[in-house]
């Protein structure tokens, strides 16, 4: 599966987090990104090419700062000239592609919900990409929201790079299961650059994991014969 995260930023190389998410996305293989903003440089924007170059993706993330409740203007350009309705509704070119949306946050997350400070809520703001998503035949993923970067800690920004990393390139939905061959995949391709000291305490971690896995499996086993018992 290849992925393709469209940057929509007006001052990117001023942004810590977008750098962050940036240097993260780039350590895996089939991640690929585009700035937006630079497609509009100088130039006008090659309508042909990029149709041609999202259809060779299974997913695509929009990824952009929150700005006035939606996104930078450079994304709403960007889908006003490429999106057209012959690319999107007749040829039927993003159908069964998935669109994910990561999202970052100046404010509180816990500001946006009902009774907080902002009164709605994320996915509610973000609506419109979803009734994209529905009208292109796209499967609209579950918004990643990165909220208040600045104010991490080491630790909370390791867990963000690992949630990341696995909603750009990790098979959906993230249940237990994906997320642990996900790990498994990632720990396995990493042994390839250790030495034989650190490839087998990787060999410990990864049998871990499978282990965990089984007993996990044969509870859902155990647990459907004895709902099947009383039914």
């Amino acid at each position: 599966m290849k992925t393709l995260i469209l940057i929509s930023h007006p001052k990117l190389a001023d942004s810590a987090t977008q750098e962050f998410l940036k240097t993260a996305g780039k350590s895996q293989a089939n991640v690929d990104f585009e700035y937006i903003d630079d497609l509009y440089k100088g130039t006008k924007i090659d309508v042909i090419q990029q149709q041609r170059q999202l259809t060779k993706y299974s997913r695509i993330i929009f990824q952009f700062p929150m700005y006035w409740y939606s996104s930078p203007a450079s994304l709403k350009q960007y889908m006003d000239d490429v999106f057209t309705r012959k690319f999107v509704v007749a040829d039927h070119l993003l159908r069964n592609k998935e669109l994910g949306i990561v999202v970052t946050l100046g404010d509180a997350e816990a500001e946006f919900q009902a009774g907080g400070g902002e009164h709605f809520t994320i996915s509610e703001l973000l609506r419109p990409f979803e009734a994209f998503a529905n009208k292109a035949g796209m499967t609209y993923l579950k918004p990643f929201v990165v909220n208040q970067f600045g104010y991490l800690e080491e630790d909370q920004k390791e867990l963000l790079l690992v949630n990341y990393l696995q909603y750009v390139s990790a098979v959906m939905p993230l249940n237990l299961d994906n997320r642990e061959k996900w790990l498994v995949d990632r720990l396995t391709k990493m042994k390839q650059e250790k030495s034989e000291a650190d490839q087998q305490k990787l060999n410990l971690i990864i049998g871990s994991i499978e282990a965990q896995q089984d007993q996990i499996d044969d509870l859902k086993v155990n647990i459907k014969m004895i709902r099947d018992q009383e039914e």
